[in-house]
């Protein structure tokens, strides 16, 4: 399966951004004006002072309340977007609000609505102008690659079955962008390939500290040992054809046994008597391999297999493509030098005798 990442779609709400600031600028206005309205009457006002002297003086400091919480929430955002936390700038503009807030709601303690409506106002702008802030700023810091994609969703359903192989995905998506199908894909086999991975290493080490009597040296050596790169060079020169063709070999039905036909019910003619249960015959012996018995033909088998001792790292098709013969002729060679046919500079003349059969030209009637 070929997966190939995605480039990530860049998607620009501009309606969303535009109802956002309408919206907070008409919980602002709302909130500056229940700070207004309190001011008017819980200042020590002189009597003579007109209610349009006191808006006009009341109203520069509400707007300077809830103003400056924006402003202090602009720049903690264009700090937090050069990689600082902005912790005072932050601390200035939740203390700004908080105040506005606390105006609305003891100035109007006593009409429980307006406490409510003002003072819910003011901390639902100033929620929303920092949900949209920090929005903006992710959304600038994944165009300036400082920040990763966001993974897909793989649903509850995924996560409760495969919890693991979720979480791999979602890294594998996140770093790659791929989808989540090509995702769980990729993180399937790669947990699988660090399952077998991990097996054989540990079967590399028992065999590594089986070779040594000592256990000292046997830590020494399993641990000076990179166990890793054996088990990938294993596991990439592995011979997985010849091991499913021995393993399909064994696989075979055994023969259906031999039946007598149905005997007719009041016919002799075609009763016949049951024969005996057939017993299972021996397996058959494998053939043996193949010698070279021609002088040239012997000293290129043998040239290829010294290249097979000298380079025990090459696989069965890389040693073919080296000599210019087939990988099934390469196969044949080192069967017959495993066997010790290619060890003598000249062909064996000899070979492995069939096992005898009986028949009227067996061993024993020719005796």
């Amino acid at each position: 399966m070929t997966t190939t990442p995605h480039t990530p779609l860049v998607v620009h709400p501009r309606a969303a951004e535009h109802a956002a600031w309408v919206f907070y600028a008409t919980a602002a206005l709302g909130s500056t004006i229940g700070q207004v309205w309190v001011g008017l009457s819980a200042p020590p006002w002189p009597p003579q002072l007109a209610w349009w002297w006191r808006v006009l003086l009341v109203t520069p400091f509400a707007v300077v309340i809830d103003l400056g919480g924006v402003v202090c929430a602009a720049f903690a955002d264009t700090r937090q977007r050069l990689g600082e936390a902005a912790y005072g700038w932050r601390i200035l503009s939740g203390g700004s609000v908080a105040t506005g807030v606390g105006i609305n709601i003891v100035g109007h303690a006593t009409t429980p609505y307006l406490a409510v409506v003002f003072g819910g106002l003011g901390i639902f702008a100033y929620t929303v102008w920092l949900l949209h802030t920090a929005a903006r700023r992710r959304d600038a810091l994944r165009a300036q690659g400082k920040l990763a994609d966001t993974p897909p969703a793989y649903g509850p359903t995924q996560w409760w079955r495969e919890p693991t192989l979720t979480r791999r995905a979602r890294t594998l998506a996140r770093a790659g962008g791929y989808d989540p199908h090509e995702s769980l894909h990729l993180a399937r086999e790669q947990l699988r390939a660090e399952q077998r991975h991990t097996a054989l290493a540990r079967h590399v080490d028992t065999l590594i500290r089986s070779r040594h009597d000592n256990p000292v040296l046997a830590a020494i050596a399993a641990t000076t040992v990179d166990l890793d790169a054996i088990a990938a060079q294993l596991t990439a020169h592995s011979d997985v054809t010849g091991w499913a063709r021995l393993i399909g070999a064994n696989l075979r039905p055994p023969p259906p046994p031999a039946t007598n036909p149905v005997a007719t019910a009041g016919d002799p003619l075609t009763a016949t008597e049951p024969t005996p249960p057939a017993t299972p015959a021996p397996p058959i012996p494998a053939p043996p391999p193949r010698i070279p018995t021609r002088p040239d033909t012997h000293d290129r088998w043998r040239a290829v297999w010294l290249d097979m001792l000298d380079h025990p790292d090459l696989t069965t098709r890389q040693v073919a493509a080296r000599h210019h013969i087939s990988p099934r002729q390469a196969q044949r060679v080192r069967r017959v030098g495993a066997a010790g046919h290619l060890n003598a500079p000249n062909p064996t003349t000899t070979r492995q005798p069939h096992p005898a059969t009986s028949g009227p030209h067996s061993p024993a009637e020719r005796a």
